[in-house]
């Protein structure tokens, strides 16, 4: 059983260290101004600003991916992000590729969110003293 249990350990490691570097990459070129970003969102119809502040949030959700009981919030974080991408690809009228990469982030950050949903309920002695 133990076997197992490091198996998804290291998994969910593995899994967590490969987002990381795509959402550190991807706000680095939004912080960048790389062109393809600030073209992608002038076609969205997005304002410059917007790009940072989505820089901003990916940075921030890439570090919650790693904070201890902060997992599930920062890849839910990353999720609605990822959302929103595949939401303005359709919107746009990009080809059905374009989002793609994003819809297997969305996926993928959904799946851990999940599994660590438990970060994000109160534990029985938060609710005790609650009580108290």
């Amino acid at each position: 059983m133990t076997r197992v249990w490091d198996r998804r350990r290291v998994g969910g490691t593995v899994l967590r260290g490969l987002l990381t570097v795509v959402f550190l990459a991807a706000a680095g070129m939004k912080f960048a101004a790389v062109p393809f970003e600030v073209e992608g969102f002038a076609r969205f119809g997005y304002p410059l600003w917007f790009m940072y502040v989505v820089g901003t949030l990916q940075l921030f959700g890439a570090v919650l991916l790693w904070a201890r009981g902060c997992v599930a919030l920062g890849a839910g974080l990353l999720a609605v992000l990822m959302a929103g991408a595949v939401g303005s690809h359709l919107l746009a009228g990009d080809p059905a590729l374009m989002p793609l990469p994003a819809f297997v982030l969305l996926i993928l950050l959904s799946g851990i969110a999940y599994a660590c949903r438990v970060e994000l309920l109160p534990s029985s002695t938060d609710t005790e003293m609650q009580r108290a």
